[in-house]
């Protein structure tokens, strides 16, 4: 029990002696903070927070351009204005930097072209205007831009063309998508990347956005209704799936669409007659024909 009693005075004399330091170590000098001056070479203001606030704001609006014409070589927040509509129609697909640069001049040429604008690749006031953009008082007048040239019309036979057509009216819609400024592979099919592009071009032209070439798409585009007067369609009634044999015979065979559903075109007429000679030459080949009446 001594022991025990003298063991646990030395216990009890260690954790005392470590208590005792405790206010030696809470007697370190602390720093006077009130001798301590506060900086004032970055004072905050009402103007900076509101400057930050109101940033984002004229950014996303970026409707009042300083310069009523802008080229290669111009940079700014103009640049950067122009290039977020061309991204927003789906026509720039490139970092927002603010230089115009070729990218840039060759979505402003696509643009023109859809919009039946002179293709200089200058965004200048006609073009500008016509993206609803609007000009601050200072803006500086405009260089006198060459006069448009007006698109030859083509014919077309069909009354609208949508994923899953093909043939010669395909072809003809893809080269002009092509001569538009929105590069399109030219194959005779109307596929997804034919699809896309006429969306972008719909969207750009501010016509529903299908993806379908319409009679309203088309005739924008300057394909004359040449379906409204060739009215009568020789028609082979099958899937795309017999499209390959129906060439052999009919080239320029492909799948056309009616109220009725689809069907393999043969060839537009503008009288009964011929289309049902057309018709008769495909029956005696073995398909099951028909002849249609496009409205």
């Amino acid at each position: 029990m001594k022991q025990l009693a003298i063991r646990s005075l030395g216990w009890g004399a260690g954790i005392i002696a470590a208590i005792t330091q405790l206010p030696v170590i809470a007697r370190q000098p602390m720093p006077n903070t009130a001798s301590i001056p506060i900086s004032t070479s970055i004072p905050i203001s009402s103007q900076s927070v509101s400057n930050q606030s109101s940033q984002p704001a004229s950014q996303l609006l970026a409707v009042a351009l300083s310069s009523r014409s802008l080229r290669v070589g111009d940079t700014g927040a103009d640049v950067r204005a122009l290039q977020r509509y061309l991204s927003r129609n789906g026509l720039y697909p490139f970092i927002i930097d603010g230089v115009y640069g070729q990218e840039t001049a060759d979505a402003v040429s696509t643009y023109q072209r859809i919009r039946d604008l002179p293709a200089t690749g200058i965004a200048d006031e006609a073009t500008l205007t016509d993206m609803e953009f609007d000009f601050l008082p200072a803006a500086a007048p405009p260089a006198s831009a060459p006069p448009a040239s007006g698109a030859s019309q083509a014919a077309i036979r069909s009354g609208i063309l949508a994923p899953g057509s093909t043939g010669s009216d395909v072809i003809a819609l893809q080269q002009r998508l092509n001569g538009l400024g929105i590069p399109v592979f030219v194959d005779g099919i109307y596929g997804f990347e034919t699809q896309q592009a006429v969306r972008t071009y719909q969207r750009v032209q501010g016509l529903n956005v299908t993806g379908n070439a319409d009679n309203e798409t088309l005739q924008a585009m300057g394909f004359s209704a040449a379906a409204s007067r060739l009215n009568y369609v020789a028609a082979v009634i099958a899937d795309e799936s017999r499209l390959a044999s129906v060439r052999q015979f009919f080239p320029e065979a492909y799948v056309d669409r009616l109220r009725q559903g689809s069907f393999i075109n043969i060839g537009n007429f503008g009288e009964r007659l011929p289309a049902e000679a057309r018709a008769d030459a495909a029956a005696a080949r073995g398909f099951s024909t028909r002849v249609l009446y496009r409205r």
